[in-house]
This record gives C-alpha cells, sequence and structure tokens, in this order.
C-alpha cells in the first residue's frame, strides 16, 4: 500500500525550461528558435543533472559551476565563445526568472487532495537556498512539511545514492515499498530510487526517449495532465 508520495523538484513540480527560455531571451546575442532552445536547455538540464555532485565534493564553486553549465548547453549553437561576464549576466537573469515560477497547471489542486491520504515529500539535489527559494515561491509549504524536505547540500547525501531515499523513510516511518518518487530523470530518479526499493513514476514530458532507466519504472507518464490524473486516481482509491 502506498503510504508516502515523494517528488523531484526541477522540471518535475515546475517547467525549468521556461525560466531558461526567458533568461537566454533577455540576454543572448541573437534570437534562437524553438528548436535550438529546446535543444539547449536539455544539454543545461543534463548537465545540472550530470555534474552537480562536482559542487557537492567542492570540486568546483558554485559560480564556476554555473558559467560551465550554460556554456556547455549553448556550444551546440553558438561559435563564439561564451565569456564569464555573460554567462554571469545570464545567470542573474535566470535567478530572476526563478522567482515567476509556478507548479504545473492543476499539480496545486492535486497536491492538496494528496496530502489529505500521503505524506508529502521533496528529494531534490542542488544548493540549499537556491532550491528552498523555488519551493517557496513555489508555495510548496501549503502541502509538505518542513521535515518531509530533503536537499542535497543540506543533507551531504545527493542522488544518485540510494541512501538519500532510505533515509527519507526511516525518517518518516514508512517501509521502502510504500514510497513513490516521482520524478522526470531517468538515472538521478528512476534508477536510484528503485534501487532503494521505491516504486517509481518516470514523469518523462519531454519524451527523452536516448536515456532510458536502467530499471522499469512502475509508471511512466508523458505529459503534466497525465501525471495529475494518475496522481488523483491515487487520492481517490486512498479514500474508498
Amino acid at each position: 500500500m502506498i503510504k508516502a508520495i515523494i517528488f523531484d523538484l526541477d522540471d518535475t513540480l515546475y517547467d525549468q525550461k521556461a525560466p531558461f527560455s526567458t533568461a537566454l531571451a533577455q540576454t543572448f546575442s541573437r534570437a534562437l528558435t524553438p528548436a535550438e532552445v529546446a535543444h539547449v536547455f536539455k544539454r543545461f538540464h543534463e548537465f545540472n543533472d550530470e555534474t552537480f555532485e562536482q559542487v557537492s565534493s567542492q570540486a568546483l564553486s558554485l559560480e564556476a559551476w554555473q558559467t560551465a553549465r550554460i556554456r556547455h548547453a549553448l556550444a551546440s549553437v553558438d561559435t563564439q565563445p561564451i565569456t564569464t561576464d555573460w554567462a554571469i549576466q545570464f545567470q542573474m537573469a535566470y535567478h530572476a526568472a526563478l522567482q515567476h515560477i509556478q507548479l504545473f497547471g492543476g499539480l496545486a489542486d492535486v497536491l492538496t487532495k494528496l496530502s489529505r491520504c500521503f505524506k508529502i515529500g521533496i528529494i531534490t539535489n542542488g544548493p540549499a537556498q537556491i532550491q528552498r527559494d523555488k519551493l517557496h515561491q513555489l508555495q510548496v509549504e501549503h502541502y509538505v512539511h518542513p521535515d518531509h524536505i530533503y536537499i542535497s547540500e543540506e543533507l551531504g547525501i545527493a542522488k544518485p545514492d540510494p541512501s538519500i531515499f532510505t533515509t527519507w523513510a526511516h525518517h518518516v516511518g514508512i517501509k521502502a515499498t510504500e514510497a513513490v518518487y516521482v520524478g522526470d530523470n531517468a538515472t538521478l530518479d528512476m534508477t536510484s530510487a528503485k534501487h532503494a526499493g521505491w516504486q517509481t513514476f518516470w514523469f518523462n514530458h519531454r519524451q527523452n526517449d536516448q536515456v532510458k532507466p536502467a530499471v522499469v519504472p512502475d509508471q511512466i507518464i508523458q505529459s503534466p495532465d497525465e501525471l495529475n490524473e494518475l496522481l488523483l486516481a491515487l487520492s481517490q482509491a486512498a479514500t474508498l
């Protein structure tokens, strides 16, 4: 029986591409086509997920990592070198755009209903203050107890280490088989949560078919509406 539903943050609770696109439009030297923006964002998002451990281990400073990720993202569409000054301008614009993020459409009502039936949590990699600012902007405190929010920098544990999931379950007092993790990343979210014994819902709304989980997710969801429908079905079943 499912007793807890835990979510990733970036590109799972909100559309991370929206603030990224806004910052790029405000700072980049030319207008990019929708296809270029999608490609650049994909590289940006993947770089985030694949390299943040270098910040956690202090191999890279946060500022150096932020500069490196936008350089990496744009490498395939821009032949001119990305200057540090421009990268800083982009980061400032991106930070400002993050102050206007919103939950995916309909998700607020779904989370309200879920919170009446299940323990709701967040497990996210990232810098603590930046992630907490996003969560506050999304008003996650209305649905999630503060003790059920796990941010990698605060714990000293980061996905894909399965122990971040087992620690959460132990803290809340549930069995691994009673937890579901919802996330967009095939490796960091799906594979690592499965290795902790959790059920997994792959929110593959970017329809990234090149990278697949090393394990089979319990559910594959390809749109925000589909995710809302699945979660509502769970809340309705829990009240029967």
